[in-house]
């Protein structure tokens, strides 16, 4: 990352490489066939490989065929880390190969690995503009608040190369996941019997209940929506849960009304 320029693709290297080069093997009946030797490209594995030749379906095919040279040893290649210090993903992020970031993810690799400098593959899409493996990523519910030795997230990268379309996204998928995340804390801690007993009404309760669920609907339905949208529908969320969730914060004391009311509510 600190040395942008050199894109570590090595493909330059191997333009002359040839596709295979054929092997002579007996068959059953004593005859001879030739069969067609597969050749990397050089300093690589049949994962880097596939992602430098942007070749999703020899991936693919690694794992779904039987008779594939690599399919015993290609799951353990997945995360493994170039000299580089780049994993699969990271590389296929900087080279904004969308549809093998998707194998990749589908096949075990890590959204969240980092590197010892803290860049995990978002700084790497980030950086180099790759606005279709972000949206992948995010989707694969990576880390938006990974910090690298910098201190930048993946948006303040993408800020820092002049990368506007690709932090006007994060910008979008942070106010996203924010209001799916109050929903999703505010839920818990209602279920959590020790915290309210006795602190919330069942008209708190249902007022909670029914606001995170509409909010939580809205968000599944509104395909459209904008940055602002989603801070506004969480700015309207927490004017309504917010007061009720201070009664958390104050002291109770359990009398035996209320843990008649308490009881009552359950059944």
């Amino acid at each position: 990352m600190e040395n942008r320029k050199k894109q570590t693709t090595k493909s330059a290297k191997c333009g002359g490489c040839k596709s295979g080069r054929r092997r002579k093997k007996m068959t059953p009946d004593g005859e001879q066939e030739e069969k067609e030797v597969e050749i990397l490209l050089p300093n690589t594995t049949i994962v880097t490989h596939c992602i430098l030749k942007n070749d999703s379906q020899r991936f693919v095919r690694c794992f779904e065929d039987d008779e594939d040279a690599f399919k015993d040893t290609v799951a353990e290649l997945i995360n493994q880390r170039g000299e580089d210090g780049k994993s699969p993903l990271d590389l296929a992020a900087t080279l904004g190969r969308g549809d093998i970031s998707k194998e990749l993810i589908q096949r075990g690799a890590d959204v969240l690995a980092v590197n010892c400098q803290g860049y995990c593959a978002m700084h790497h899409a980030a950086a180099w503009g790759k606005l279709g493996v972000l949206k992948v990523l995010v989707e694969a519910l990576s880390d938006l608040q990974q910090k690298n030795i910098h201190g930048e997230r993946p948006r303040e990268t993408a800020l820092r190369y002049n990368k506007t379309e690709c932090v006007d996204f994060l910008d979008w998928a942070e106010a996203k996941v924010d209001l799916q995340n109050f929903i999703k804390t505010t839920q818990e801690t209602l279920a959590d019997g020790e915290k309210v007993q006795g602190r919330l009404t069942k008209d708190d309760k249902n007022i909670i209940t029914n606001t995170c669920k509409e909010k939580a609907e809205w968000v599944e339905r509104t395909t459209d929506a904008t940055t602002k949208d989603f801070i506004t529908q969480k700015m309207a969320l927490e004017e309504v849960i917010n007061p009720i969730m201070q009664k958390l914060n104050e002291p109770v004391e359990i009398s035996a009304l209320s843990l008649a009311t308490e009881r009552s509510e359950k059944r």
